[in-house]
């Protein structure tokens, strides 16, 4: 990943002295939708997930805070990465991940928020539209985010349980802008192919969806804290069958 080309791209646009953390407003609201692409139960199964946080009380607008980790849990689900070609390579170097362990792509949004020590006043350049790519990983998944407003690259590291538990420090993995400004992810979509190894009985799923319970749904559970110390819990439900 090369930090410098993000660095110099954001404090070309966005010179600040320092920022201040943003604080969210009582209109501020995350979505999630995540969704297994089969609903039927102990499957191999790929999966999408959307997450957005929209603050429409921000002043200035955008002026919201950041996602400063993310735990998703997929419950009963299991998570076998014999099933998948695994990037051995660092994560500084997820970019040149062999193709044969990219397993989803997706689309991001994000901004630069900050705020000039000479006003107090807040400045945004919001919408700097990201592509996302997926690896998997020793024990997890790179989510390498490339810019397409600017040349910005970010490398989110996300871990993975075999029981399905899915955690990313946004904060850790979020280059440093000088001056301390802050990028915030507002939007974040992923699509996870269906990856298996092998045929018949002998076949292994990277993913399997968990048994289909008294309820006919399967949940997924996320817990979102923010820069702010905020927090939010959220669960999706999704229709299944046997």
């Amino acid at each position: 990943m090369r930090r410098t080309h993000l660095i110099g791209a954001l404090v070309g646009v966005f010179a600040l002295a320092l920022s201040a953390v943003a604080v969210a407003s009582p209109q501020f609201k995350q979505t999630v939708k995540v969704k297994y692409s089969t609903a039927k139960a102990k499957k191999a199964t790929g999966l999408s997930v959307n997450l957005s946080a929209t603050d429409p009380g921000a002043v200035p607008p955008g002026a919201q805070p950041g996602v400063k980790t993310l735990k998703i849990t997929f419950s009963g689900a299991k998570v076998n990465f014999k099933a998948a070609k695994v990037c051995k390579l660092s994560k500084d170097q997820a970019e040149s991940c062999p193709k044969n362990t990219k397993i989803g792509t997706g689309t991001a949004s994000a901004n630069l928020v900050g705020t000039d020590t000479a006003t107090g006043q807040k400045s945004v350049v919001p919408d700097l539209a990201q592509t996302v790519a997926a690896y998997t990983a020793k024990g997890g998944i790179y989510l390498v985010v490339k810019g397409t407003t600017l040349p910005t690259t970010a490398i989110l590291k996300a871990s993975l349980s075999k029981k399905g538990v899915l955690s990313v420090n946004v904060e850790r993995d979020l280059p440093v802008i000088p001056g301390g400004n802050k990028i915030v992810l507002t939007d974040f979509a992923v699509k996870i192919k269906k990856v298996v190894k092998g045929k018949g009985k002998k076949a292994k799923a990277f993913i399997t969806t968990p048994k289909c319970g008294k309820s006919k749904k399967f949940t997924v559970k996320t817990n979102f804290v923010y820069d702010d110390g905020s927090k939010k819990n959220i669960n999706v439900k999704q229709k299944c069958k046997a």
